[in-house]
């Protein structure tokens, strides 16, 4: 032990009284900090708004637009003016295609966006019978650079969400507007409005006629009273036989009609709600079979027949050969959504369904012809088949659920009320002209009224009274009709704000995020990485600038290696641990990472120091400069494939096969710990883990020394001979 203490007194001493030494060793000391600190900055918050704001992505519309009626409909300006409020890309709008389209093959944009001339057509081009998907051209530059396409390529992901977005929203909030009128079930400007009204009339004249009638039977005896009192019943009679006249007159022109055609209504829905909800199940076991067939294939070994067979199924219940099937049920159900613009918006919805049917087709063709190229290219046709698949099941359901859970259900109710409520107005009506004809026919005639008997008066005050009563009855029904439970929901439903209703319908689901061990910025989060490939660089350094060999043995005795080994090593050591807390203290004060436990963050630096200079060292002073090389070698392959900046598992698999022999696993993890917080005992497991790099150092260092020393002297003398080599 004495002579390892003679070697670091020896090493002090040189060291002090040589300034060039002491200059280099400060550089060492500087060095591997700057690439940690410089390193972190760069990657600070690279994907932040503050940053891809300066990504420049053209953006140009070609749209004509188109006219509907009276309305002018350019769905590329309204695209354009949501992305000028749109900050998180440097936008840029030009004013021709040829302009955007430059700009990406000469760097200056890095993407493009550039909406067709027939845009704003193709959206509704249902209607002519011929549909065509509204297109978007995406040009984007890969030869720029490479993270920006990945930045930039986030960009159609959120065009195609946004005019999903305004489309579906678009459309909700036109059909809850034309919804309007059944909302306004006691108001003037319906039938039912209407009839209420007039109802309530008539049970007035109704009690004013009974009245008359009591005075006529109390003044049956006064002949003299009789006429007065039979003309002013004649008169009151008339007014009310008009009145009845005109409600029957209304009931002939309005609830005919309307009774026939909620009857017809009815028996339609009933219908489709039964047949769309068959084809639906069908749908739904067919895409069953196909995602267990997709699971079952690989590249090599694939069988389409199921596949072909089970596509064929879903496209025939969607749309057969005579056009008929679920497309067209559903096509046909634009009839009861009241408005034009609704009922376009509406097909459009359904045309977006019908494309991604048709396009299943296509995605198995693909996938057959992928089959016989690469492994790569099969996968992706097979993703790509499976993304569709899952679209069309996710997309068909929410029509279904939407059309039998909620719409269907009210429909039912409001229908079934609305028959029951012009059923009773039209017999009552029936029933009131036709006893009223008969008071009246009474009253004419005031010489044969007087002749007529007692009884015979009670018995049309009696009728009199039984139709009020009925009448009264009738108008409580139909003000009751707003207490059933049903109703209430449907009007609630109706009676939303259409605007706040549309946004939900189009976005109905609010993703809430809650992040595991937050970390504040990226550059707290490559901090691991950074550092302590630092660290491994200065290690690096040292091993090369630094002797090993320990050659002035002058006042020592019996020197063995191991001796010379720790001693030559204690100078190495404390330059590191001065390189780490350098390091450590800049990227807390400097560059201001997140970190949860300090003392803990420099001992994984400080403990990941020691390990990788003693292990470089060993490389070094027992291989010579193949020692060298290797540590050189064991930093690229580690750089590439300890998962610093990209998930082990996204590697290719040698890297994922030797991560867990690399020493930057565990030093990365270790400090990791430390920023986003501890799990269980992972650090200690990390920090433990590192112990046997040291084993393997010493090893190196003390026994393979001597089997090694000839060959390296051998290189050494061969280096000196070629004059140039150090």
């Amino acid at each position: 032990m004495i002579n390892v203490i003679k070697i670091i007194v020896a090493d002090i001493k040189r060291l002090s009284v040589n300034v060039v030494a002491m200059v280099v060793i400060i550089g060492l000391t500087v060095i591997p900090c700057l690439y940690a600190w410089f390193n972190i900055l760069s990657n600070w918050d690279p994907y932040g708004p503050d940053a891809t704001k300066n990504l420049q992505v053209a953006v140009a519309s070609s749209d004509q637009g188109i006219v509907i009626g009276n309305y002018e409909l350019n769905v590329g300006e309204i695209i354009i003016s949501n992305l000028k409020e749109n900050t998180t890309i440097g936008w840029v709008f030009t004013d021709t295609a040829q302009e955007a389209i430059s700009g990406v093959y000469s760097g200056k944009y890095y993407a493009a966006l550039v909406i067709d001339e027939e845009f704003s057509a193709d959206m509704i081009s249902f209607l002519g019978g011929e549909i065509e998907n509204p297109v978007i051209t995406y040009y984007e530059n890969d030869k720029k650079n490479a993270i920006a396409p990945k930045i930039t390529g986030k960009v159609k992901t959120a065009i195609e969400r946004e005019v999903d977005h305004a489309f579906v929203g678009t459309m909700a909030e036109v059909l809850l507007n034309a919804s309007e009128y059944f909302a306004t079930l006691n108001e003037q400007g319906n039938i039912t409005g209407q009839g209420i009204e007039k109802l309530e009339q008539l049970d007035s004249d109704l009690n004013g006629l009974i009245a008359i009638l009591d005075s006529y039977i109390a003044l049956s005896d006064a002949a003299d009273s009789i006429t007065e009192a039979g003309q002013a019943v004649a008169d009151s009679a008339g007014s009310i036989t008009s009145l009845a006249g005109q409600m029957a007159e209304n009931a002939q022109n309005t609830g005919a009609t309307a009774q026939a055609d909620i009857q017809k209504l009815k028996d339609e829905i009933d219908k489709k709600v039964g047949d769309i909800n068959s084809k639906f199940s069908n749908v739904d076991a067919s895409i069953a079979t196909i995602n267990n067939a997709l699971n079952s294939i690989s590249f090599g070994n694939i069988d389409t027949t199921q596949l072909q067979s089970e596509i064929n199924s879903i496209q025939k219940a969607w749309k057969d050969e005579e056009g008929k099937g679920l497309y067209q049920m559903l096509v046909d159900a634009k009839d009861f959504i009241p408005g034009a613009d609704a009922q376009q918006i509406y097909l459009a919805t359904i045309a977006q369904i019908d494309g991604e049917v048709s396009n299943l087709t296509t995605d198995l063709n693909n996938l057959v012809s992928a089959s016989a190229k690469t492994e790569a290219e099969f996968n992706e046709a097979k993703e790509k088949l499976t993304k569709d698949v899952a679209t069309v099941l996710a997309d068909t359901k929410t029509v279904r659920d939407d059309y039998l859970n909620k719409i269907s259900p009210l429909e039912q109710t409001a229908i079934n009320s609305a028959s029951a409520t012009i059923t009773e107005l039209e017999k009552l009506l029936n029933y009131n002209a036709q006893s009223i004809d008969l008071v009246i026919d009474n009253l004419e005639n005031y010489a044969d009224l007087i002749n007529q008997s007692k009884e015979t008066l009670v018995k049309s005050r009696d009728e009199a009274v039984e139709m009020e009563q009925q009448l009264a009855n009738l108008i409580t029904d139909i003000k009751g009709v707003s207490d059933n439970e049903a109703y209430q929901k449907f009007m609630t439903l109706l009676q939303s704000d259409p605007e706040l209703l549309s946004d939900f319908i189009s976005s109905p689901v609010d993703i809430s995020d809650e992040y595991i061990y937050p970390v504040a910025n990226n550059g707290s989060m490559t901090a691991p990485f950074y550092i302590v490939l630092s660290i491994w660089v200065g290690a690096l350094i040292m091993s090369t600038i630094l002797k090993t060999a320990v050659k002035d043995t002058s006042g020592m005795e019996n020197v063995k290696n191991w001796q010379c080994f720790v001693g030559r090593f204690f100078t190495t050591f404390i330059i590191g641990q001065i390189q780490t807390i350098i390091t450590v203290l800049g990227a807390f004060l400097f560059v201001g990472i997140q970190c949860q436990h300090y003392f803990l963050f420099w001992l994984a630096c400080a403990w990941t120091s020691f390990v990788y200079s003693l292990l470089l060292y060993s490389f070094a002073y027992s291989f010579g400069n193949i020692g060298e090389a290797l540590s050189v070698i064991l930093m690229v392959i580690q750089v590439a494939g300890a998962g610093g900046t990209f998930p082990i598992e996204v590697l290719p698999k040698v890297f994922q096969v030797l991560y867990k022999f690399m020493p930057f696993n565990y030093s990365m993890n270790a400090v990791r710990e430390c920023i986003g917080g501890f799990y269980e005992n992972t650090y200690q497991r990390c920090m433990l883990t590192l112990i046997v790099y040291v084993v393997i150092a010493v090893f190196i260092g003390v026994v393979l020394y001597h089997p090694f020393k000839i060959l390296n002297e051998k290189i050494e003398h061969s280096k000196e001979k070629s004059g140039i080599l150090l």
